[in-house]
Parts: C-alpha cells; sequence; structure tokens
C-alpha cells in the first residue's frame, strides 16, 4: 500500500543563513529588533555574525543581559572579532546597572501642577511653633526692651550707611564700568581690582535691566495661582516641601511644576523648526566634541568639583520626562559607529515635554516648559520638591533624616539609593547625596542640644534652613572661585555672600554673614542677608541658565580609585559601570572616605572642544538604548528656542564675533567648524561656541557668554529669595545656625564626617576642590594661593 505524504509533513528547505542574516539587517534599519531578535534566535551561525546582530537587536529593545550573553557567544564563534567587545561591555555595564529600569521620581503631573501650592490654607498643622518666648520677669522685659533699641539702632545705621554707599558704588560703575568699545571679548580680568569690579557690577545692573523676562501672562501670578490664597503662618519661618510661599504675595512663585523664565526676550526665543537637525547634531558631537586625543585636564580642579555642579543643578532645574512616543529621527552618516554596530540608520531623540498649564490664548513664539524641582536653592536634591517625597525620607525623629546603620543612604525596592533626586544618577551624586544628609543630621544634633524642647518638625525645618545655606555658601566662596580662580571674581563672590565690607576688614577664617552693622547695599554689605530684590520678575531659573550648565566634558571616561594610604590599591571603573543600580555596588566595596578621597585626587576634563566623554556619546537611558547626550543636548537648546551661540551673545550684551578665528586660534578647530557649519558663523550652537571660546581670563574654567549668564544668576538666586535676604537672620535660622554656616566650608563637612580625610592632601589644601595634593604646593595646580582670599 502506497502512502502519500502531504507536502506540510515534508522538512522545509532550509534558507542560507546569508538570507536570514540579511531579513535581520532589514529589520534593524526599520527600527523593528523585536522581530529581528525573533528570527536570528533560531539561526546557527558557526562565524558568530548571527549572534552579533542577535546582541545588537537585544541591545536596541534593551535587554542588556540578553545581549551581552549574544555577543559572548559571538566571541566564541570568532575570538578575533575585536569590534564586538565594546558592545558586550557596554551590555554587560546597562544589565549590571539595571539601566532599562526607570527609578526616575516623579513629583507631578498635570493635576498637581495646575493645583493649588503645597501646603494649601487647609492643610494639617505640621508647622513648628517658631514664636519667640516673651520675657516675664522685669529685668528680662528690660534687657528686651534694650537689645531691641540696640538692633533696631544698629539695623538703622546700616540702611543709611549701605544706601550711600550704594549709591556712590552705583554711580561709580556707571562712569567708570562701561566696556571698551570695538573689543569682541570683555576687558574687565585685564583691569586693576577696583575697575574689574565696577566693570562687572555694571555688567550685572544691565542684565538686571534687560536680561529677566516674566513668562506667564500679565495680570497673571505664577503657576496661576488663585489671587485670594492666603499663606499659612508657619511658612514665614519655614520652606515648603515644593517651593510655595516664599513669597506670600504669589504662593507658587518658585515652586516645583511651575515655568522656567526666560533671559532673552520670549519673542526672540522662537525655535526654528526647519533647521532643527542642520546642521546634523550626531556629526556636530562626532566631529567637534568626540575625545580624538585622550582626556585633556583641568590641572587645578579635583572630581569633587565636577560632581558638585551635578548635585547642584539638580537643585535648581530639570524638564522631566519627555515625550517617549514622539522623536526626532537623527540620520546617522554611512561611517557612523553606531550605524555599524547597532544597524540603525537614525538615531531616535524623544521630542521634549509639553507644558500642560499653557492656554490656549498664550500665543507668544516661544515655548513653556516646567521646572520638575524647585527654582529655589533649597537644597531640593536632599529633600524632595513634594511632600510625600519628603515625608518617605525622613526618620520623623529628631528632625533627621533616615540613613542606614553604616550611615548610607537606603535602597528602595529597585536597589538604588533614596533621596530627593535620582535622575542621571551615579557614584558621584551618591557621594554627595550622603555626605549632605549626614551634614542636616549633625545640624539637627547640634540644634537639640541648644533646644532640647524642640519637637521633630521644627529641628527638621530649621536644619533643612541651614543645610541648604551652607550648600549656597560652599558653591558661591568655594566652588565658583576654584572653577574661575580669578582674584577680581574671588572678590566679587566673597562679596556676594559676605560684602565687600566684611571681605577687607575681617580674614577668611573670622568672617561673619550678618555684620554687626550689616550695609543693606548689594556690594559692600552683600547679598546674603540684605534687601530682598527680584528686579520686577517673580523667581525662576531660565531656559538659558539650563543650557550654559552643560558640563558634561567636566568627567572623565575612566574613575580612578585607590585606599587612603594604599598607592599600589588603584582600580580603574570605567564611567559606565558606575550608574544607578551600580552605584551602591561601589559604595559596598569601599568606603565613603576612600571613595571621596579618590575624587579629591583625580582631575576632570577641561571645558573645551574635543574633550567630551565617549561614554555619553554612546549612552543608553529608559526607552533609548542608544543616545548621543551631546547631539541631545544640542537638540534640546534648538528646541527650546535658545538663540545660536551669535545671536545670544547678542541679546546678552556681548559683541558678535565676525570670523570662525576669533572664537580661536587652533586652526585645526577652525577648519572643524569652517566644514561642520558650512561656513555660517550664524548657525554655530550655543554649546559649541562656548567650547570653543579660546579667549579667557587667566585661570577660567570657562568663557565669557557663559560667564555672562553666571554673572546673572549667581546674584539673582540669592537676592530674590527671601530665606537668603530678609528673613536670613537669627529669628530664622537661630543664632546657632549662623554660627554653623559662618564656620562651614567643604573642607570642614568632608572633615566633620570623614575624619579618615585629615591623613591626606585635604589637610593640605584650603580649597576642598582643589587637587589634594601633598606636600609643597604648585602654584598652576594651586592658583587660589596667589592672593589672599
Amino acid at each position: 500500500m502506497q502512502v502519500n505524504t502531504l507536502p506540510s509533513q515534508s522538512a522545509p528547505a532550509r534558507r542560507p543563513v546569508s538570507a536570514d542574516l540579511q531579513t535581520a539587517q532589514r529589520l534593524l534599519e526599520q527600527n523593528r529588533p523585536a522581530e529581528a531578535a525573533a528570527l536570528l534566535r533560531g539561526v546557527k551561525d558557526p562565524s558568530g555574525q548571527a549572534q552579533t546582530l542577535l546582541g545588537a537587536a537585544l541591545f536596541r529593545a534593551e535587554d542588556y543581559a540578553g545581549a551581552a550573553s549574544a555577543y559572548q557567544a559571538a566571541l566564541v564563534c570568532n575570538p578575533e572579532d575585536h569590534a564586538t567587545q565594546a558592545p558586550l561591555e557596554l551590555s554587560l555595564a546597562n544589565a549590571q546597572g539595571d539601566i532599562a529600569n526607570d527609578i526616575n521620581l516623579k513629583p507631578f503631573d498635570k493635576e498637581v501642577v495646575l493645583g493649588a501650592p503645597q501646603p494649601g490654607p487647609d492643610t494639617r498643622s505640621v508647622g513648628p511653633n517658631y514664636v519667640k518666648p516673651a520675657a516675664t520677669t522685669m529685668m528680662g522685659k528690660m534687657a528686651s526692651v534694650g537689645s531691641a533699641v540696640r538692633q533696631g539702632g544698629l539695623k538703622l545705621l546700616g540702611h543709611v550707611a549701605g544706601a550711600a554707599i550704594g549709591g556712590i558704588v552705583g554711580y561709580a560703575a556707571r562712569v567708570f564700568g562701561q566696556p571698551e568699545k570695538g573689543e569682541i571679548w570683555t576687558t574687565w580680568s585685564h583691569k586693576n581690582q577696583v575697575k574689574g569690579l565696577l566693570m562687572l557690577s555694571e555688567m550685572r545692573r544691565k542684565m538686571n535691566e534687560n536680561n529677566l523676562h516674566n513668562v506667564y501672562p500679565e495680570g497673571e501670578l505664577v503657576g496661576f495661582a488663585d489671587k485670594n490664597l492666603k499663606a499659612p503662618e508657619w511658612t514665614q519661618w519655614a520652606r515648603t516641601a515644593d517651593g510655595s510661599w516664599n513669597n506670600p504675595q504669589d504662593p507658587k512663585e518658585g515652586a516645583a511644576g511651575t515655568r522656567f523664565g526666560r533671559n532673552i526676550a520670549p519673542e526672540k526665543s522662537k525655535p526654528d523648526m526647519e533647521n532643527l537637525l542642520y546642521p546634523n547634531p550626531r556629526e556636530i558631537s562626532r566631529v567637534l566634541m568626540t575625545r580624538d586625543e585622550g582626556l585633556k585636564e583641568v590641572p587645578f580642579l579635583n572630581m569633587l568639583a565636577a560632581t558638585w555642579i551635578q548635585f547642584e543643578n539638580h537643585d535648581w532645574v530639570s524638564h522631566g520626562d519627555n515625550s517617549p512616543n514622539e522623536v526626532y529621527e537623527v540620520p546617522l552618516s554611512p561611517d557612523d559607529p553606531a550605524r555599524k554596530k547597532l544597524h540603525m540608520t537614525h538615531m531616535f531623540v524623544p521630542k521634549g515635554p509639553t507644558d500642560p498649564t499653557r492656554r490656549a490664548d498664550e500665543t507668544g513664539p516661544a515655548p513653556t516648559h516646567l521646572n520638575e524641582v524647585t527654582h529655589w536653592w533649597d537644597g531640593s536634591q536632599i529633600y524632595g520638591s513634594d511632600q510625600k517625597t519628603q515625608d518617605s525620607l525622613r526618620s520623623h525623629k529628631d528632625g533627621k533624616m533616615t540613613l542606614t546603620e553604616d550611615g548610607r543612604l537606603p535602597k528602595d525596592a529597585s536597589g538604588v539609593e533614596m533621596t530627593g533626586f535620582r535622575r542621571n544618577w551615579w557614584v558621584g551624586l551618591s557621594l554627595l547625596h550622603t555626605l549632605f544628609t549626614k551634614e542636616h543630621n549633625a545640624i539637627c544634633d547640634e540644634l537639640k542640644k541648644k533646644n532640647p524642647d524642640w519637637d521633630d518638625q521644627k529641628l527638621f525645618q530649621t536644619a533643612r534652613l541651614i543645610n541648604a545655606a551652607v550648600m549656597a555658601k560652599i558653591h558661591t566662596v568655594e566652588w565658583t572661585p576654584a572653577v574661575l580662580p580669578n582674584p577680581k571674581l574671588n572678590a566679587a563672590m566673597s562679596a556676594n555672600w559676605f560684602g565687600a565690607a566684611t571681605k577687607w576688614l575681617r580674614d577668611p577664617d573670622h568672617r561673619k554673614t550678618i555684620a554687626d552693622i550689616n550695609l543693606t547695599d548689594e556690594i559692600s554689605g552683600g547679598l546674603v542677608g540684605g534687601k530682598l530684590e527680584k528686579h520686577g520678575v517673580p523667581e525662576s531659573r531660565t531656559e538659558e541658565f539650563t543650557a550654559v550648565y552643560r558640563l558634561h566634558s567636566l568627567l572623565p571616561d575612566n574613575l580612578e580609585f585607590k585606599k587612603i594610604g594604599d598607592p599600589k590599591s588603584e582600580q580603574i571603573v570605567p564611567l559606565k559601570n558606575t550608574r544607578q543600580k551600580s552605584s551602591n555596588k561601589i559604595t559596598d566595596s569601599m568606603s565613603q572616605s576612600d571613595l571621596l578621597y579618590s575624587f579629591g585626587n583625580q582631575e576632570p576634563g577641561q571645558l573645551v572642544l574635543n574633550n567630551y566623554p565617549q561614554a555619553l556619546q554612546d549612552l543608553s537611558v529608559p526607552g533609548f538604548a542608544f543616545m548621543d547626550l551631546a547631539a541631545t543636548d544640542i537638540i534640546r537648546d534648538r528646541e527650546r528656542g535658545v538663540p545660536r551661540y551669535n545671536e545670544f551673545r547678542r541679546n546678552f550684551g556681548l559683541n558678535p564675533i565676525t570670523k570662525f578665528e576669533d572664537l580661536t586660534d587652533n586652526q585645526d578647530q577652525v577648519a572643524k567648524l569652517r566644514e561642520v557649519y558650512n561656513d555660517d558663523i550664524e548657525a554655530i550652537d550655543l554649546l559649541v561656541g562656548t567650547l570653543a571660546e579660546g579667549t579667557r581670563p587667566e585661570f577660567f574654567g570657562f568663557g565669557e557668554t557663559m560667564f555672562q549668564v553666571f554673572i546673572l544668576n549667581a546674584s539673582r538666586r540669592l537676592q530674590d529669595d527671601r530665606f537668603f535676604t530678609t528673613s536670613y537672620n537669627a529669628e530664622t535660622y537661630t543664632p546657632e545656625g549662623l554660627e554653623w554656616i559662618d564656620k562651614a566650608t567643604m573642607k570642614s563637612v568632608l572633615l566633620r564626617h570623614n575624619p579618615e580625610l585629615g591623613a591626606t592632601g585635604l589637610a593640605n589644601v584650603d580649597n576642598a576642590f582643589e587637587p589634594w595634593d601633598e606636600g609643597p604646593l604648585d602654584p598652576a595646580r594651586h592658583p587660589l594661593r596667589r592672593y589672599k582670599a
């Protein structure tokens, strides 16, 4: 009997492996990695090509552990395939760090940003009782009256003297502080001390007049807040979680979920959508950003300085989550390494978030965006920018924040440390968040010692004020002069905090922020403890401020970890292996003191062209396996309507360049700039122009375009905050709080919580952001030593 075999029962003819590879490659080029992976899983290929393609498909699908296995299998087939080693290492790093998992906190949604400030007037009474106890005895009453009379007299004297000095200095600045005509670059740094400071003062005055713009419609309060709201009484004495009620007349001013302001008029801040991808941002990154000659180091800074500015930026600015389902498609050139490695024809960059509070009748050309964190200098990166986050981080005992028994930040279910802000988390941020959480708790101990009857809430709120002021002071009088170690700039920053009179009359170890006679003049008396001044515009960080603080070139591609007193213990850890969940793998293996010691002894990168960390040009973030951060930052500026370099300079009162050679005398860089920007000076992006600036004051870490924005905002973020001006007093901070701030330095904070560092080069330097060198100090590495601080 003959049996007919059905065709379906026959063994199908196997297609050649090459056909499957070609199909998989087409699927990858069509951005269909899951389908490519499904096809390749059943392919047996002794050459290893199928496994390499499978690795690319799984990598793009964010299955980093699977990608690592596929790449390892490819190397077994072809051990000589060295090109597979780099994607294998990145896959392993991403898997270890759990990079596909979005650990970012979500502090607000549309309902919150459109609602009333936190806390509203009907909130439960959680505010501390800050009312000063009245004197009960006759002697006490007399002493109280006498003290009030004395304080009132000194205050009046400070007002009168400050007004007189301010008038004289202001007139002198207008007359003698004018820029020199015909110069592209400002010349203040070449003048004598007095002339240079007058020029800086006049530059700041002009920008306060011309470069502060409110982005809310005329007649509306910030965040469209209800004009009938009344501030809870306790907010006179303490900061709220979300930054509201700093200004009782404008309750959501500076709060999380309110708009970024503008330093350039909104009508001049229209995005050029037709040229959003021109010139190609990825090509700009490859040609002008890539570290082509290794790390160019800053000899007078350490890695704590690089980490510090990211730590502080997270207190000030965050645009929040992008739009994952709407992307810009950036073409990749045929020779782009990402195209070869991942078989992508385009890099996908998510569009930035939109403003849900934008009204239909707001027709201005400039887009508006919301700040995810409070705009104030209030330590929100430690404490959070919403009440729920803040409550979750507190121990609710003696005012303290929660730490583990061994003094570390607790971890959540994701295995990542808990703190107020976690975007872009890596081991450097872990160190500083831990350090200043410990500082908060130490302040609580001091306050409780002096005030044993205080409750948890009062201790917490007062310690938060003090800790935030310590961070602001460190940034103003230590970090900034370390990055810009110029004698005139150092004098100006000391004047911002202490006042020029205190700076001149007292040595650094005995300066008081609030002098006995507190001159209410921003130069002679300082901004802190002085007059509250908003220059007619509500507080906000601005889009331009965000744009110039892109300092990623400071980061090296490898970190050098070593133990105190053991020079042979050094180990090199790639930056990509320090991110997210990998952070606490490092802190599990090394002590905080050893890690801080390592950061204090490694130099960061210079803020110049062709010095961008490769790890950030080949970056994976949740939802996007491949992203070039340098290219993305260029797109963000264009998208947000931040003008390009030359137009940006014009709008900040600076002269534009007229030829590429004005930027730099490096002819190789000039040639690259000409090629990338098609010989069009006006097309140069802000980020590129600021990095290219070769004319800088001596020892300046960055050029004058960034510095112009810095001059404006460094003063404004102190001057327009009630808690740094009219409420910076003993009634709010306590006498012991003011003393704590006056004595605090970055060095003292480090030694307070890591006394082992006293046996290192930290003890040998004045400024903790300098390299922690031992023995005689080289002036080239310690330029602040050349003049009195």
